[in-house]
């Protein structure tokens, strides 16, 4: 790995440069091989073993060149060009996800056991976003998450969602037990904000006061509504906190108002009218238009929610903002309004696997094909060293088929879909009795040509947020012992929050619970501008930056942010980095979309729209042997989402017989 001064390796330019340009080397009339290859294909490999990748993961280098020459226009609808395997399955998935693998899973349980499964997938590794990275070092296993992060609420989970969880062993009421909230805090580790001199005075760390962190997603992150809630005396600690930033005394003032103060910033209305006015304003439109503050204290707020999920405040309405921790509410008179929206959930029943849902999809793998993994508990599912040259063995019921683009999904008869897909230089064909297309929908049209054109229409607007989940191997955390620190919100940064790893035990795996240990440390990066243009032009600019940049130009920023950030720490980047896995995902979280108010369309209240604003509810309509999962199905990128879509169109497709 590079050093702070370092020459760029050839691995590392191979690493990053080919994500950027490898679309241009691929052929645009891939050939059809004259044989079928599938059992010789990457997977069967001696050694293949993808969670143990480092450099550019996520939507890797030959993982989406394929689809965006079928975006481009490339077809494959002529049977001259492919070859036909032979093989006829009760059920063809296309999406190796949580929803593709639990289609699977449900499929086979309302079919038996003998049912004939196939699930193709384009990246080298099963479980979509739910991704694993896995570290060797100092003679010990060490695991972080590359994308999905927990199974939330769990005690709130709909009925299907609930069953599969409950079928695969794992017992979510352990979720304390797993997990050792009080770790960080008895080392005297709280949150903290890195103030970055690119928008503020100069580069400053500052740890908060022990109590004042309680955010449900970044762990950590500063979220003082949740303690000024009851008690406005807080405000002295606040101050306290404040007054060690490089921020101006009017930002200062400012920040203590919206949290603190009693100000009515929409006086004379009604509480209706309050609330009308504030679902139709973005929370950036809020600050500035009516409430004034200066652009140092949007500064101050520029990630405050967007570090994880992505919503930025121009692309939030202010109401849900508010109903999710930002500022300004006290004096609306809207407390009692917003909590009785809230549904109760305490965090600490929210369930984590070292490698975040990854360890759900080894789950439900290990279901579907037992040779390809030992054990049968929760616990030993993370130490597991699964064999991939399993995962398709001709004899198998249930194959997983990696590095696999559908390329055309049709049917040639009213009970038989014919499935398209290329592997490496192979183009061959499948048929089934059944198919789930389990991935993003947005490609669905391009390779689905018999689909109605109201259908198509509403399967190309499908959004999807742009992220980089981002995993760093640490020979130790002293620095962060010294600093008081345990995670860090960064506005200003090139990843906007980074934490340490969530201290997890389990049977047979530990986390770091000392500092000299080596230990994972997680960043996240939403590419996002906040500049106010429709979210969906963000994040299509969001996806070309992920795409164009290399490696090594997310090794140097992440090399730079922690050695700006931990200098009073003694941190060195180039001794005590060990390891970096970029998992970039240019189409991330499924996300709700309102094409009519656009500008504040995403993380509206999406319950409230008709039907025909819900453009997934017409995408996901079963054409014939054909139905839809994958999040992108209810428009939520959550675990539970997915699972209940790959539940109805396996249920959709039973029923049609």
């Amino acid at each position: 790995m590079l050093g702070m001064n370092r020459d760029i390796t050839r691995r590392d330019f191979i690493n990053g440069a080919s994500a950027a340009i490898g679309s241009t080397f691929i052929s645009p009339s891939l050939h059809a091989s004259t044989t079928n290859k599938s059992l010789s294909s990457a997977q069967n490999a001696t050694g293949y073993y993808p969670p143990i990748l480092e450099g550019m993961r996520g939507s890797h280098p030959g993982s989406f060149e394929i689809g965006h020459l079928i975006r481009d226009g490339k077809r494959w609808d002529n049977s001259v060009d492919s070859v036909d395997t032979g093989e006829m399955f009760d059920l063809v998935v296309v999406g190796g996800g949580i929803s593709g693998l639990a289609a699977a899973y449900f499929f086979q349980k309302e079919h038996g056991l003998d049912t004939r499964i196939l699930i193709i997938e384009n990246h080298d590794d099963f479980g979509g976003h739910a991704k694993r990275n896995e570290f060797q070092y100092k003679d010990r296993m060490l695991i972080d998450l590359g994308g999905a992060e927990f199974i939330e609420n769990p005690n709130s989970y709909p009925e299907q969602a609930r069953a599969l969880i409950d079928d695969l062993g794992i017992d979510t009421s352990q979720s304390r037990e797993v997990f050792n909230h009080e770790l960080y805090s008895s080392l005297g580790l709280r949150g903290g904000i890195f103030f970055e001199s690119n928008a503020f005075a100069k580069d400053k760390l500052v740890a908060g006061k022990q109590g004042l962190y309680n955010n449900k997603y970044q762990s950590g992150y500063v979220t003082l509504p949740a303690e000024l809630e009851n008690s406005i005396g807080l405000q002295k600690d606040v101050r306290a906190f404040l007054d060690q930033a490089p921020l101006s005394t009017i930002a200062r003032d400012e920040i203590i108002e919206l949290f603190a103060g009693e100000t009515d910033y929409l006086p004379g209305m009604s509480l209706d009218e309050k609330v009308i006015k504030l679902r139709s304003l973005s929370y950036k439109d809020f600050l500035k238009e009516v409430v004034g503050v200066t652009n140092e204290t949007l500064e101050f707020f520029h990630m405050w929610r967007a570090s994880y999920m992505g919503n930025a405040l121009d692309l939030t309405p202010t109401l849900n903002a508010m109903r999710y921790g930002l500022p300004g509410v006290k004096g609306l008179g809207l407390n009692d309004y917003l909590k009785s929206g809230r549904q109760p959930h305490n965090n600490h029943d929210d369930f984590h696997f070292p490698d975040g849902n990854a360890s759900v999809a080894r789950l439900i793998v290990r279901r579907l094909i037992p040779d390809a993994a030992s054990g049968s508990t929760m616990h030993d599912i993370i130490s597991t060293r699964f064999d991939y040259s399993k995962l398709d063995q001709p004899k198998q019921p249930v194959k997983i088929r990696l590095n696999s683009t559908a390329v055309n999904v049709q049917h040639i008869n009213e009970k038989t879909v014919e499935i398209t897909y290329v592997e490496g230089q192979s183009t061959n064909r499948v048929r089934a009795k059944n198919c789930v297309m389990a991935c993003y929908h947005a490609i669905v049209p391009h390779i689905c040509p018999e689909l109605p054109g109201k259908q198509k229409e509403a399967l190309r607007k499908t959004i999807r947020m742009p992220l980089v989940s981002i995993s760093v191997l640490l020979d130790n955390w002293n620095a962060f012992k010294k600093l008081g620190i345990k995670s860090a919100y960064c506005p200003s940064s090139f990843a906007s929050d980074v934490r340490l790893a969530y201290p997890l035990k389990f049977d047979d795996y530990e986390s770091a619970t000392k500092p000299d240990e080596p230990i994972m440390l997680h960043m996240y990066r939403i590419p996002v501008a906040g500049d106010g243009t429709f979210a969906r032009e963000q994040f299509r600019l969001g996806r070309h930056e992920l795409l164009a940049m290399p490696f090594e130009v997310f090794e140097r920023n992440i090399r730079d942010q922690l050695a700006r950030m931990l200098k009073d720490g003694g941190f060195d980047p180039a001794r005590e980095i060990k390891g970096i896995t970029v998992n970039r995902w240019p189409h991330g979280y499924a996300v709700g979309y309102n094409y009519e108010s656009e500008s504040i369309g995403y993380f509206s209240d999406r319950q409230e729209w008709p039907d025909e604003k819900r453009l997934w509810l017409t995408g996901r309509t079963r054409y014939g042997r054909i139905a839809f999962a994958n999040s992108d199905a209810n428009a939520s990128a959550m675990n539970e989402t997915a699972i209940e879509q790959a539940y109805r169109a396996t249920q959709e497709l039973t029923n049609a017989s």
